[in-house]
């Protein structure tokens, strides 16, 4: 009997062992930056794109379709392949709204491990970036009303956010979109509207994390007074720009815009945290990460929250856990401003979207959620691994013991934080804007870092601008 059990608790730590393995590997979101991070920096976006084809399974797999999708749409965009970027977007697009129908709640419920194995859904601001890579890809070929469908896309998600997280003063809108959008509806003659999504512009920027440029701010001051929009100039407490770097351009005018995608975008890397549950009173957590300037302590306190049904134990009851959550990791950017020139004068870039500060705005907002979320999971997991290694017990210490560390590993090895997001995005995008009369043109943009030095140069030859046109150019500096 007794080697009948011996034999059952080396079959726990085999299975044990086996889980272990796999667990222990690193998570796919890891994998990919490893494995596609230096072709990305090193500008051979086509052949990363090869790379994720290749091996979609392996780095992807079927939770991350999102990703695969946007990350290959992203890629094309910065190819200039336009058409292939929006057949990839619109397939994350689809993938994002079969995901919406869907309910969280219950994809929760269903997770003990971590929320990797959940399908990724996107961060709001990359649901939003992604309709805005496919309205410049439509803006690029000249096709403004197509472009003007992905900003009815977008309203509509702004519209469902502001009913359910403005409040909370989560992000559910966005200025450089509305930016963009007003474009759009200016090339397409739809003057209203472009003075509404100015409007919106400035108001998003004035409430998300990405400030609003004064460039922008006397653009929108401009454009308003002449449009007999006082009300709305006063609302928004609007005051004009006479800066040397004003954008002058009135409505309908002839423009060329060139777009600057500057830097390389954030990570999410995993922290480790440790602390006390405490049944029907606090969770207490706290996290030490060694830096360049010392080793910072981190502490978390919240009430503790309810635990599903048949776990609950005693009130006062208390669990020493251990989680992982996500920690936001930014880049240093070689790229500071671009500067256009064309016939003469010189354009300094306005950044109008800053991807660090979006990204810290989302995992802000998302905080408190993952934390609950995750110490749930891991109470819950310890209570049940505390009733499995009662089961499995035998009359063998020996045996017991190798047992209990091995299940006690697994449960450690399964809390991955959740690190998932595209990681393709530049750290900010940039807009220069020149007013031009109808004709051929000749735009020369020099990449500057941030001490004044040129690091890069693109010549835009033979830009032909119609009467009323805008012409949208893009030029990455990921660095």
């Amino acid at each position: 009997m007794e080697r009948k059990g011996v034999r059952r608790v080396f079959g726990v730590v085999f299975i044990v062992a086996a889980c272990l393995a796999v667990q222990s590997c690193t998570t796919k979101a890891a994998q990919r930056q490893k494995e596609l991070g230096k072709t990305v920096d090193a500008g051979n976006y086509l052949a990363t794109i090869d790379d994720i084809k290749a091996n979609g399974k392996k780095l992807y797999g079927e939770t991350n379709a999102f990703l695969y999708y946007m990350d290959i749409g992203v890629l094309y965009h910065y190819s200039g392949l336009y058409d292939s970027s929006n057949a990839y977007l619109m397939k994350a697009s689809e993938i994002y709204d079969d995901l919406f129908a869907k309910s969280v709640t219950n994809e929760a419920a269903a997770v003990l491990t971590n929320d990797n194995v959940r399908p990724y859904r996107a961060k709001p601001y990359e649901l939003v970036f992604m309709h805005q890579i496919a309205a410049f890809n439509f803006m690029a070929t000249g096709k403004f009303d197509e472009a003007l469908v992905e900003t009815r896309r977008v309203q509509l998600y702004f519209d469902e956010w502001e009913r359910t997280v403005a409040k909370a003063k989560k992000y559910h809108t966005d200025g450089m979109f509305h930016l963009f959008s007003s474009l759009a509806y200016e090339r397409t003659g739809e003057e209203s509207n472009s003075l509404i999504s100015l409007y919106k512009s400035v108001e998003a920027y004035k409430m998300g994390p990405v400030p609003l440029p004064m460039e922008v701010r006397g653009f929108a001051y401009d454009r308003l007074k002449a449009g007999d929009r006082e009300d709305d100039v006063r609302l928004l407490s609007l005051t004009p720009n006479d800066g040397a770097n004003k954008w002058d351009a009135k409505q309908g005018q002839e423009e060329i815009v060139v777009v600057g995608y500057a830097g390389k975008g954030p990570n999410l890397i995993e922290q480790s945290w440790s602390g006390t549950y405490v049944r029907d009173g606090l969770l207490v957590l706290t996290a030490s990460t060694k830096g360049s300037k010392g080793t910072e302590t981190d502490v978390i306190t919240l009430p503790a929250p309810g635990l599903p049904p048949g776990n609950e134990g005693k009130s006062g009851t208390t669990f020493h856990i251990k989680l992982s959550l996500p920690k936001l990791e930014t880049n240093a950017s070689k790229t500071s401003y671009f500067q256009a020139q064309l016939g003469g004068k010189t354009y300094k870039s306005v950044v109008v979207n800053d991807i660090d500060k979006q990204t810290k705005k989302a995992l802000d907002d998302a905080w408190n959620d993952i934390i609950l979320r995750s110490a749930v999971r891991v109470v819950v997991r310890t209570f049940a691994m505390q009733k499995a290694k009662e089961r499995t017990n035998i009359d063998n210490p020996l045996g017991n013991l190798m047992k209990n560390v091995a299940m006690d590993a697994a449960a450690g090895q399964m809390e991955k934080a959740d690190t998932r997001m595209c990681f393709m995005l530049p750290q900010s995008v940039h807009a220069v804007r020149i007013p031009v009369e109808p004709g051929t043109h000749t735009v020369t943009l020099n990449v500057y870092d941030g001490s004044g030095g040129v690091i890069g140069k693109k010549e835009y030859k033979d830009v032909s601008v119609g009467r009323g046109e805008k012409k949208v150019l893009f030029h990455n500096s990921l660095r």
